[in-house]
């Protein structure tokens, strides 16, 4: 049943809209396509669908550009299906859409090849709450988003229902692999899907608010997975990426310099600020860019620290 459902739609009737130049078709096939990831429960569909979505070419490409499509629209649903492909269990997933681009650490420059990060871990949560220039916070004038409502929503993601329960039976190694930085020069790929989510993160001061959202709902769950290769990549600050590589943290730093670029020309930042908290809809997208910032670092900080938590007391997984 599971062959027919690949050949007699998938293929046969959902390639040819994905396909598709006219955007309305693309934008209800991929939709279509994301409910029925959502939904699906039988692990022999799920394996069709997986086969589908990330071993068929150009397909897999072509989904994963439309991530930062000229539609917004396009765009959202698109990141929607990689947020759903991310909560099904299924290994292949992350090994195609990022892990075998990092296996070899080769974003790391060859004088760091060899270097133990791990007597930084401590500090990673502060780092990130840090990003965020004091100018431009504004979440606790309002008294609301308080770091401790994401360190027990991170609990949840990580530990308690989702990355943590997926991963548990795909034997990840404990420990990171020896780097395969050699000093010639070769460049890293960063693979399609980490292109298309930084490249959009870097513009978040520039995009509607609610594609901000699914793109760091996004990055969120890949930073929640209990990796070593995702949780050094996304989440170490103190990495020595090679000179042709980025990570998430050097993405966020070269926003938060363009942010601050552009507050000097904004009067009354805090009262702006402010109002934008009170009427997301009805200020400037850079604002509203700034806000999601501020709580995406928050939220990145709280997942470091229950990640740290887990690594340093796993007896505390037990109790949870």
């Amino acid at each position: 049943l599971s062959q027919c459902v690949h050949q007699l739609w998938l293929v046969d009737v959902l390639q040819p809209q994905l396909l598709n130049t006219c955007e309305q078709v693309v934008l209800v096939s991929t939709s279509v396509l994301c409910a029925a990831v959502r939904l699906v429960q039988s692990s022999s569909l799920l394996d069709q669908l997986v086969h589908f979505l990330l071993r068929t070419h150009p397909l897999t490409h072509l989904l994963l550009q439309r991530c930062d499509h000229i539609s917004d629209q396009i765009s959202m649903a698109s990141l929607s299906l990689v947020e759903e492909l991310l909560q099904k269990p299924h290994r292949d997933i992350l090994e195609v859409l990022v892990l075998s681009y990092l296996r070899g650490r080769a974003y790391l420059s060859p004088s760091a090849a060899g270097v133990d990060d791990r007597h930084t871990e401590s500090n990673e949560d502060s780092d990130f709450l840090c990003l965020v220039p004091v100018q431009v916070r504004s979440a606790q004038l309002l008294q609301e988003g308080g770091y401790e409502s994401y360190v027990h929503d991170a609990h949840t993601l990580v530990r308690v229902t989702d990355c943590q329960s997926l991963s548990q039976s795909w034997d990840w190694p404990p420990s990171l692999p020896p780097s395969s930085s050699s000093g010639e020069g070769e460049e890293f790929s960063e693979g399609h899907l980490f292109k298309v989510l930084f490249d959009r993160l870097g513009r978040i001061l520039e995009q509607p608010y609610e594609l901000n959202l699914q793109l760091t709902a996004v990055l969120s769950r890949l930073s929640a997975f209990n990796h070593p290769l995702l949780h050094e990549y996304l989440l170490n600050p103190y990495i020595h990426l090679s000179h042709c590589s980025r990570s998430l943290f050097s993405v966020l730093i070269r926003v938060m310099g363009d942010l601050m670029q552009r507050i000097q020309q904004i009067s009354s930042l805090t009262d702006r600020l402010l109002n934008t908290r009170r009427r997301l809809l009805e200020y400037l997208t850079l604002l509203r860019g700034v806000i999601v910032l501020e709580e995406f670092c928050k939220e990145l900080a709280a997942i470091v620290f229950v990640k740290l938590q887990t690594s340093s007391s796993p007896e505390s997984l037990m109790m949870s």
